[in-house]
């Protein structure tokens, strides 16, 4: 009688705990069909595709538009002098050459007239040196000497009548006298004529065109001289760009140390950035970038041009600077954002960065795929570059798997089992 309730105590807590282990064996049975997998059909997931592309990770940077170097000038007259007229304002665009001021040049315009009123007199006395006689002037002077020579005739035939008659007594030694002297100026202004003649078939004479030459050089001196001058009193552009300052207006005096404008090339700009020590660590020199101005959609492509790897130590950053492609104008002062290229991953697993979560056990990310029937296969991964909200992850495993579960992910992981790695 006391045995009896004893063995059936017994055997009541033996079916109770045969029971409790079945149960046990089942539930692991319906968590776990196979290793790898889980089995959860209450959960709700949502899937998104897998695709094999190129992923290309970004570090995103704002900063300003800077002058680039020696692309800004400060730019003063030569000389002292009054500002006579001041073409620009500041934000024109200006062309290499385009002249920008001027400093009264009254003076310095008459001395280049001047100068230029002495070269064309002392060409065209060049001209005539070199010239020679003209055929009108040898026909002037053989008439000349034609006359000349019947008045020494005329005069040598006087002296012969004279000496005549001085023989037999009519004519005076004072006729005499007269008669061959005026006989001796007839000779000698034939003598001058015929002179004139041989010089002018002779032609110029060098020492003539040598003076004249001497002139002319002596002229052309004193205008590149007086337009010196003149070019010292213009300020020119010296590149194409932007004025971004105006000092000084027309009426106002000025010497060489009194700064009239600014010009910045607008084409040698870059964007100055500032990057946090994180992101500094991912950006190189010759990284793409796309650059924004003033928030605008379009971009202009660019490369990073230095990073500074002196830290700010107020604002724990360092700067950056982008050179924006060839042809691009960019005006100093503007706001940028620039989008960097840091690495770019090839033919890539890119799944939603949401699809990854963290083995509890091994820390290690895994992605779930779908078997059907409320089953999922866990596929660890690792990951080879994040950028934004997707990730290129590489695995075996994932060969032929079209989707993962991005929402619901981490509702699986306490269901994971086995220490598969990829």
């Amino acid at each position: 009688m006391i045995r009896t309730p004893l063995i059936a105590s017994l055997l009541a807590t033996s079916l109770l705990a045969g029971c409790g282990s079945k149960g046990a064996s089942d539930a692991h049975a319906q968590a776990s069909p196979s290793p790898g997998t889980v089995r959860r059909s209450g959960v709700a997931v949502r899937f998104a595709p897998v695709v094999r592309r190129t992923l290309s990770g970004t570090v995103i940077a704002s900063g300003e538009v800077i002058s680039g170097p020696d692309a800004e000038a400060n730019l003063a007259f030569p000389t002292a002098g009054q500002i006579s007229m001041v073409a620009v304002a500041v934000g024109d665009h200006v062309a290499q050459g385009e002249v920008l001021a001027r400093l009264d040049d009254r003076i310095a315009q008459r001395d280049i007239a001047q100068a230029t009123a002495d070269i064309n007199a002392a060409q065209a006395q060049l001209a005539k040196a070199k010239a020679g006689a003209r055929p009108q002037e040898l026909a002037q002077n053989r008439a000349l000497v034609g006359g000349a020579t019947a008045k020494a005739q005329a005069a040598q035939a006087e002296l012969s009548r004279q000496q005549s008659l001085a023989t037999v007594g009519i004519a005076s030694r004072r006729d005499v006298e007269q008669a061959r002297a005026a006989y001796a100026d007839a000779l000698a202004d034939l003598r001058d004529k015929q002179q004139a003649g041989s010089l002018l078939i002779a032609g110029p004479r060098p020492q003539d065109v040598a003076v004249a030459q001497a002139q002319l050089e002596q002229a052309l001196t004193a205008q590149a001289t007086a337009r010196t001058r003149a070019s010292l009193l213009t300020l020119t552009a010296p590149f194409s760009g932007v004025v971004t300052a105006r000092f000084k207006n027309p009426g106002e005096v000025v010497d060489s140390t009194t700064n009239i404008l600014t010009v910045v090339n607008s084409a040698e700009s870059l964007v100055d950035v500032r990057l946090s020590e994180d992101q500094a660590a991912l950006v190189s020199p010759g990284d793409p970038a796309r650059i924004a101005i003033n928030g605008a959609a379009a971009t202009i492509t660019g490369r990073v041009d230095t990073v500074n790897a002196a830290l700010d130590p107020t604002t724990r950053t360092l700067e950056a600077r982008i050179a924006p492609v060839a042809g691009s104008e960019l005006r100093p002062g503007a706001t940028a954002s620039a989008t960097i290229t840091v690495r770019t991953v090839e033919d890539a697993y890119v799944v939603p960065a949401a699809a990854l979560v963290r083995d509890p056990d091994t820390g290690k990310p895994l992605v779930f795929t779908s078997l059907g029937d409320g089953t999922y296969r866990r596929i660890p991964v690792r990951i080879v570059l994040q950028s934004g909200t997707y990730a290129a992850v590489q695995s075996s495993r994932l060969a032929g798997v079209s989707r993962v579960v991005t929402s619901g992910a981490y509702e699986l992981l306490p269901f994971a089992v086995g220490g598969d790695s990829s």
